[in-house]
């Protein structure tokens, strides 16, 4: 840190506001194919990333070679990454030691023959001890040297009616869960009770199959898998301990050895070198899942087994000599690491004999009720075998690390900044220092908390505090950077006034928010993400400029936030019809975000009320639905292989009555209805009567398509939105009083449209001194028309 200055005025070009010829306009381009796949972004996990060959192209856009770059929010150093692609110097920071220890281990090149040899000279060290604890007998050949792959193992749950044990994989679950089936609840053998696993209260954890690698067999696929025997039990008794098991042949084992040795239960064996063993997890947001199993400890979120094996890892490690091949050695373990803990859970193989790696939930500290524990020194070196394939980046470019606050860059001198990429935490998303820990309490250095910018109840840390914090931030990143220079940030968040802290935050530092708000999308979807509708599936990008002579954009206040929201769906669902919730979201904040000060809005309210669901699709009133299709894989023939995609239910319904009334244009009702329950028949969760109002126009009893002209009445949802304003006044549920000149406006409105009851009530409420005469005897005959129709 203290060498920053030094580092700037070594490599930067200082900046002379007579000389400076800098005209970059803002950067444009969407990405909708965003890598998370390639070796680069995999050589280690974290939370969030970006891709750099993503960041690769914004730097390109806003800086020349040899420019420097900053990213006080750096994470695994992607930033960094990317300017070593370019050629462009850069500096990171973050508080997190975790996040200096990737972007480090990224970012420094490294001779591949002097990493291989300390890595083979690694192997030979611990393999004599690590092999051992995952030796069995290949249930195939026979052959007493194979090695576990790995362990499923199943919670043990207590049942709520007769506190009786219940095994989540027992009762012959295991097989029908391993061909697809879910289970919402269990039933308990001894008393027949069902209940949930959330009612449950968690014992421990049994194991209930292994699966085996054999390099004499190189047995495959679901044959691997096989029932522990004698052998496992006991290995897995005496490395793990125990006091009690469901599975008879465990139980069995477990008798015998405490009968042998005269004791009431077996003690977990100790790993014979360091591991964390003082370092305690705080009461926290994702600290509250382990501490409710009763593991107080980020080391009690390894089996023994893997403990031992990481202890014995982590020993050879640290006496390797070349310190460069040391902390490359370290990354690949710390690579690994969350894969290596209990949080790896099971999942199902989508085709016979295709084996599934660990996974885990992202951004959690959970722990599933299916674990999917692997084999440590397996697991590693394949980790390393992969990394050794991607050459560390070598270039002219010249990175520094700091491990420093976005709040208070110090040593960075005034004006000295080319551009700036920030990927900042997202208010409450992902509380970071909590899930850091893992790796943290192995490096021997953990993140200051006071630093970290959050919502975090445990921490005492709200919106405001959030606010304030990543207004500091703004405000830092302003002083430094050359003036008519630019800032990239990336942001993702549900609730839209998370944006209009953002706006507020941006300005009051004293940047100008430019352009147009971009997006970065994956092509590769989580499942929350393919599940949900709600899940967000793309990061905003907002550019902010620093002008050169402080001149400031205000901008201004929505006089009705949820009206410029409608109004945007409107336009969006009428050009792109058949959108989901998230990209709808997406589009509101990036239509709004430059143009007024975003508000909280309901945005499932204003859905609901406005337009129609279909499936997980949205459409204006009026839209005809048409099918999805796929997109042809890269490089194959388009008219050969786009494809219908399989349609939600309820889709496929109106896809169906459609064609069938583009062939047979107005039908009677009860026809349409017959067609239906004979030819599609596919189950609706709502009522049919529903479906045909919402989507065709119904007259005397028959059915037809709308018009063109009709499916423009329709999708202006103008009018029942200011019915739907006129009622909320009326009501006093409101919250802003409109002047009499507005009122005025809507009884002429409600005349116009048939609301004559409405009309007539609004007009008591004008004041004639406080609009001219004209439209007051104007107004007054409208509403005198309206109470006569009323009545």
């Amino acid at each position: 840190m203290d060498d920053l200055a030094e580092f700037i005025k070594k490599y930067g070009k200082p900046y002379d506001p007579e000389t400076d010829d800098y005209n970059v306009g803002p950067f444009q381009k969407n990405f909708d194919n965003a890598s998370k796949s390639s070796k680069i972004y995999n050589m280690h996990m974290y939370w969030t990333k970006q891709d750099p060959y993503v960041v690769k192209e914004f730097i390109e856009h806003y800086t020349k070679p040899g420019d420097i770059v900053l990213d006080a929010f750096c994470g695994t150093g992607m930033t960094g990454v990317a300017a070593m692609m370019c050629g462009r110097h850069a500096i990171l920071c973050d508080i997190s030691p975790a996040c200096i220890h990737i972007a480090k281990n990224y970012t420094t090149p490294i001779n591949p023959l002097i990493l291989k040899d300390a890595y083979f000279k690694l192997m030979e060290k611990v393999e004599t001890e690590i092999r051992p604890l995952y030796k069995t007998r290949c249930h195939n050949c026979g052959y007493e040297d194979a090695q576990i792959a790995n362990t499923i193992l199943s919670d043990v749950f207590k049942c709520p009616r007769c506190s009786n044990e219940v095994l989540y994989a027992g009762d012959g679950r295991w097989e029908r869960m391993r061909k697809g089936e879910k289970f919402r609840k269990i039933r308990c053998r001894n008393c027949g009770y069902e209940f949930s696993k959330a009612r449950a209260e968690f014992v421990r954890i049994e194991p209930i199959e292994i699966r085996v690698n054999c390099k004499r067999c190189k047995i495959k696929g679901e044959a691997k898998a096989k029932p522990l025997d004698e052998h496992d039990w006991k290995q897995y008794i005496e490395i793990e301990g125990g006091k009690r098991f469901i599975s008879p042949l465990g139980e069995k084992v477990l008798n015998q050895l405490l009968e042998e040795r005269g004791l009431n239960e077996i003690p977990p064996k100790e790993p014979p070198y360091w591991y964390p063993k003082d370092v305690k997890f705080p009461m926290g947001y994702n600290t509250r899942q382990p501490l409710k199993r009763g593991i107080t400890h980020p080391y009690q979120m390894f089996s023994r087994r893997n403990l031992i094996a990481l202890s014995i890892l982590w020993e050879g490690i640290n006496r390797t000599s070349d310190q460069n091949a040391r902390n490359k050695l370290v990354f690949n373990l710390t690579a690994s690491m969350f894969l290596m803990s209990m949080m790896s859970r099971w999942k199902k193989s989508p085709k016979q004999g295709h084996h599934i790696g660990p996974a885990i939930r992202m951004g959690t500290l959970y722990i599933p009720s299916l674990i999917q524990d692997v084999n440590v020194l397996e697991y590693f070196e394949n980790k390393c075998k992969s990394n050794f394939e991607i050459p560390f980046l070598k270039s002219t470019s010249i990175i520094s690390l700091s491990k420093q606050s976005a709040t208070g860059l110090k040593n960075v001198p005034n004006e000295t900044i080319d551009y700036l990429f920030y990927d900042p935490p997202y208010g409450g998303n992902i509380n970071y220092s909590e899930l850091n820990l893992m790796w943290e309490a192995w490096l021997g250095e953990y993140t200051n908390i006071n630093e970290e910018i959050v919502e975090n109840e445990y921490q005492e840390k709200g919106r405001q505090e959030y606010q304030e914090m990543m207004l500091n931030a703004m405000k830092e990143a302003f002083r430094v950077l050359k003036p008519d220079r630019w800032i990239t940030m990336v942001y993702s968040y549900a609730d839209p006034s998370m944006y209009r802290t953002i706006q507020h935050i941006s300005q009051q530092a004293g940047f100008l928010n430019e352009g147009d708000i971009l997006h970065v999308a994956s092509a590769r979807k989580t499942k929350s993400q393919l599940d949900s509708d709600k899940a967000q599936q793309r990061f905003l990008v907002i550019n902010f400029k620093k002008p050169k002579r402080g001149e400031t954009k205000e901008v201004p206040k929505a006089e009705d936030i949820e009206y410029e929201v409608i109004k945007v769906i409107q336009d969006f669902l009428t050009k792109h019809p058949g959108k989901t919730r998230d990209y709808i979201y997406d589009q509101v904040i990036k239509r709004l975000f430059t143009s007024v000060k975003i508000q909280k809005f309901n945005l499932d309210e204003i859905l609901k009320n406005f337009f129609r669901k279909v499936g997980n699709e949205w459409y204006a009133p009026g839209s005809l639905i048409k099918r999805s299709k796929t997109e042809p894989k890269r490089g194959e023939n388009l008219p050969l292989f786009r494809k219908e995609t399989p349609e939600h239910p309820e889709k496929e319904v109106i896809l169906r009555l459609q064609e069938f009334l583009k062939k047979y244009g107005r039908v009677p009702y009860s026809e349409l209805r017959e067609y239906y329950l004979r030819k599609i028949n596919n189950p609706l969760e709502r009522n049919f009567d529903e479906l045909i109002k919402e989507n065709f126009i119904v007259e005397q009893g028959k059915v037809r398509l709308p018009t063109h002209q009709e499916q423009e009445q329709m999708q202006d949802v103008t009018i029942r939105y200011k019915t739907r304003l006129i009622k909320r006044f009326l009501d006093g549920k409101l919250d802003r009083m409109p002047d009499d000149r507005e009122v005025c406006d809507w009884i002429e409105f409600c005349y116009k449209n048939g609301l004559y009851s409405e009309g007539a009530r609004l007009f008591p409420g004008i004041r004639a001194d406080m609009v001219s005469e004209d439209i007051y005897a104007k107004t007054k005959k409208i509403a005198e028309v309206c109470r006569i129709k009323a009545e």
